[in-house]
């Protein structure tokens, strides 16, 4: 019962101070504080005052032993389709008390979809993508960035990895 009355808001307003350090902007249109979490509706995300992305909803949920953020419909502007696919169906991030060194990943756009985690301890993102023929063609510079997973094998897709370390 405690964590509906966090004083969610706040939160959001001190993380998008965090964002505008890193020179990220978020523009919404509306902030809901939902009894679990906070619901932002039409984002704009910019980059030193460029246009990156707009995404259609965000959700963030926190409960007793989970918290989970769910991006909806993000759309890359088309100068940046080079760095990321043009139309994003969602992103979710969940992280556990049960696991609490990783915030596990699963994305699904247009020509693909992508699953993985980031490790807070070793400050490791590791993420598998599987992506058509098509990716490939249209997004050759992010394939470029992928190691090809070998031990998987299909004829309409293909498998791969990506790791970073931060």
């Amino acid at each position: 019962m405690v964590l509906i009355f966090l004083p969610k808001e706040n939160l959001y307003y001190f993380g998008l101070e965090q964002l505008k350090s890193q020179k990220v902007e978020l523009t919404q249109k509306s902030v809901v504080d939902t009894n679990f979490g906070l619901l932002l509706d039409k984002i704009g995300v910019k980059y030193e005052g460029i246009d990156i992305s707009n995404i259609d909803k965000i959700n963030f949920s926190t409960y007793l032993f989970t918290s989970s953020l769910n991006i909806d419909r993000v759309k890359v502007d088309s100068s940046f389709n080079k760095f990321a696919p043009e139309n994003i169906r969602f992103i979710n991030v969940t992280h556990s008390i049960i696991d609490p060194t990783n915030l596990i990943i699963k994305s699904e756009f247009k020509l693909g979809k992508c699953d993985g985690y980031v490790n807070l301890i070793n400050r490791t993102v590791k993420l598998n993508l599987v992506v058509s023929n098509k990716f490939k063609t249209k997004y050759r510079y992010i394939v470029k960035l992928l190691k090809k997973d070998i031990s998987k094998k299909s004829t309409k897709e293909e498998y791969y990895n990506y790791e970073y370390k931060f």
